[in-house]
């Protein structure tokens, strides 16, 4: 399969690419939120994937770059267009027909949950160790804080199986970090690039079956293009660099800051509330990442 490239300390730059992930990542759920008032979950997912790759295939291309080779490589290609892109997006933009985008949001901070456990096991180098547990049962006990008991006690129901949904994305992008994270070392656009054909062509046919009859308005389309292009092709590279390079429990500090920024990009800019018990979960799920990522004292 090849070697897998050993892990950087993190830099400066990692820390940036991780603040911009944050910020792109932060909004997508709103932008989501408003495509959705016009276009159905099935075409907003496709639009996500597709334009996405649109815009990356063709920049990988005029770039230089090669087709990555080797079984272990397609394999990291496939896992990149499967549980990166084509199911996660699509259980999301099902589950915002019901869940507010700030709550959507929140449930990305359960990525850290699947991801540690997997990484300890198949990801070198990124073993569980008690300050990442611990870090990870308070930032975990904050997420349960921000859903509530009302959320807790009623996955039977629309808005309970919409938020499994959320769950189901979060486990979905938990399994692709780690995949990404095995991947032999290669070029993080290249292998992008392949995980947009791979999941272009699984959500295609999709997309034809969901193609309204009435034509979109031009406001849906600048979200199709600011959700692709920004939040889909360049998040990727984001992504995938952060994780062949510092790593998927790393890359996982994400999934505690974009629900802050959604939160907060909801209340400024869609019209949703902030309870107070809001305010106390996300200062226990900032807690639980500056314990999970405090390196130990010399």
């Amino acid at each position: 399969m090849g070697e897998i490239k050993a892990l950087q300390v993190p830099t400066l730059a990692s820390y940036l690419m991780v603040g911009s992930l944050v910020l792109i990542w932060g909004t997508t759920f709103l932008l989501v939120k408003f495509a959705l008032e016009e276009a159905s979950p099935t075409l907003v997912a496709a639009a996500r994937v597709l334009i996405g790759g649109a815009a990356l295939i063709p920049f990988a291309v005029l770039t230089g770059r090669k087709i990555p080779r080797g079984r272990g490589r397609w394999i990291g290609g496939v896992s990149i267009g499967v549980f990166a892109l084509a199911v996660p997006m699509s259980l999301l933009a099902w589950a915002q027909q019901v869940v507010p985008s700030g709550v959507t949001g929140v449930y990305m901070a359960v990525i850290p949950l699947f991801v540690l456990p997997l990484a300890h096991i198949f990801s070198p180098g990124e073993a569980m160790t008690p300050r990442k547990l611990t870090g990870f049962l308070i930032g975990f006990v904050g997420v349960l804080v921000l859903m509530g008991w009302e959320t807790l006690t009623a996955m039977g129901s629309a808005n309970g199986l919409a938020q499994l949904a959320c769950v189901g994305a979060t486990l979905s992008y938990a399994i692709g970090s780690i995949m990404t994270r095995r991947t032999p070392e290669t070029d993080p656009i290249a292998l992008s690039a392949l995980g947009f054909v791979i999941g272009g062509l699984l959500i295609l046919p999709f997309a034809i079956g969901a193609w309204p009859d009435e034509p979109l308005s031009m406001r849906t389309w600048a979200i199709f293009l600011a959700i692709g292009v920004v939040s889909t092709g360049l998040a990727m590279i984001l992504r995938v660099t952060i994780i062949t390079s510092v790593g998927s429990v790393f890359m996982s500090g994400v999934g505690y800051l974009v629900p802050i920024t959604a939160l907060a990009v909801g209340v400024a800019f869609g019209g949703e509330t902030l309870a107070r018990s809001d305010l106390v979960a996300c200062a226990l799920i900032l807690s639980g990442l500056a314990v999970a990522s405090r390196r130990k004292s010399l």
